[in-house]
């Protein structure tokens, strides 16, 4: 008989950038979810973030779910069965996705240690085995912005992301002073940064005011969420007119929304798909198939985990049918990674051998 889980530790931690990173939203702290799944024999280990501005979670609300619904239905339960249990408690107390992610991760990444395999082995077919990031910058002066992107070009890095701040004019500057960065060092097929705006041109309108200042949109791979989460027509217009990709991040958040937003006409060229919002590495790999099955590319995005969050990511690129530019992920941008091990950030990420994750937590850390 498969040994059952004989206890789930939980620790949430709230920690900083490790430098300042504007945004829309402003500039906020990350909230990280531990969880460690023990059998007697192996160990499993899950982290999940929470994002504020989209969820509502914070390291307190993770903290409470994590311990008195999502953790009791996995004990004493092997992996599979503890994977359905988990599944019928999010049921019951949905909207917690950063809590009930770091509780199935822990459970997957026991199983995939019992099996000796790597973590993507469980979630799908392996298509890739290195993953191509990119450089972050957020919504920086111009001059700041340059410097950032000319250091991630020296590092190697030809895929950028940008924040825009939600005001038309500055943000057409700073993207500006970034394709003109760019396009000193190499053509569009090899240079191209993705931007942004997190909701803040709310409207078409405002969004297409900051499109048509931009002077060099070949260089600019596609806008993320220009406009308010709800606004489907507003998206759908600007994939339409303004001669630019559109991707989805806010308004994705279920397999439902994907579908929604992909009927043809679709909404959006591509999607973005995050833990902190699924809540669940196995529903991720469905979002990202139909994605696929709609000619939709996907851009993973890690927001704001450390390493053993990151390297989640990882694994679900290694299973992504159709990858866009690059993936997002970068642990070095929050300060205080618990792992034993940090991740190695570059332009070209490999994904982790495991068995499992391939990355450990401290017992100090639940102490």
């Amino acid at each position: 008989m498969t040994r059952p889980i004989t206890a789930v530790d939980v620790e949430t931690r709230t920690l900083p950038l490790a430098e300042s990173f504007p945004t829309s939203y402003g500039d906020l702290p990350t909230d990280h979810c531990y969880v460690r799944v023990d059998d007697g024999e192996t160990v499993g280990y899950g982290e999940g973030a929470a994002l504020r501005t989209f969820t509502g979670e914070t390291a307190a609300t993770m903290a409470v779910a994590a311990r008195e619904q999502y953790a009791p239905a996995v004990v004493d339960e092997p992996p599979d069965p503890a994977l359905r249990a988990l599944a019928r408690a999010r049921e019951r107390l949905p909207n917690h996705p950063g809590a009930a992610v770091a509780v199935e991760a822990a459970v997957l990444d026991l199983k995939a240690r019992r099996k000796g395999v790597p973590l993507h082995d469980l979630l799908g077919p392996t298509r890739r085995t290195t993953v191509p990031t990119v450089s972050a910058v957020g919504g920086v002066a111009p001059d700041e912005a340059v410097e950032r992107v000319e250091s991630g070009l020296d590092a190697g890095y030809t895929r950028f992301k940008l924040k825009a701040n939600g005001e038309p004019r500055a943000d057409a500057e700073r993207i500006d002073a970034v394709v003109d960065a760019l396009a000193a060092r190499g053509d569009p097929d090899e240079l191209s940064v993705r931007v942004d705006a997190n909701t803040g041109w709310e409207t078409a309108e405002r969004a297409a005011r900051a499109v048509e200042r931009i002077e060099r949109p070949a260089y600019v791979e596609y806008l993320e969420q220009p406009v308010a989460p709800a606004a489907t027509a507003d998206l759908r217009h600007l994939r339409r007119t303004s001669g630019l990709a559109v991707f989805a991040d806010e308004s994705i958040h279920d397999l439902r929304d994907v579908r929604e937003l992909l009927a043809e006409p679709a909404a959006v060229s591509g999607i973005c798909l995050k833990l902190a919002k699924t809540g669940s590495l196995r529903e991720w790999t469905t979002m990202a198939e139909v994605a696929a099955d709609a000619g939709r590319p996907v851009t993973p995005i890690s927001a704001f985990d450390t390493s053993l969050g990151a390297a989640l990511t990882l694994h679900l690129c290694a299973t992504v049918p159709r990858l866009s530019a690059a993936a997002e992920v970068i642990p070095d941008m929050v300060a205080g990674d618990p792992a034993t091990e940090t991740l190695e950030v570059g332009p070209e990420m490999a994904v982790p051998a495991g068995p499992g994750v391939g990355v450990d937590l401290p017992d100090s850390l639940f102490d």
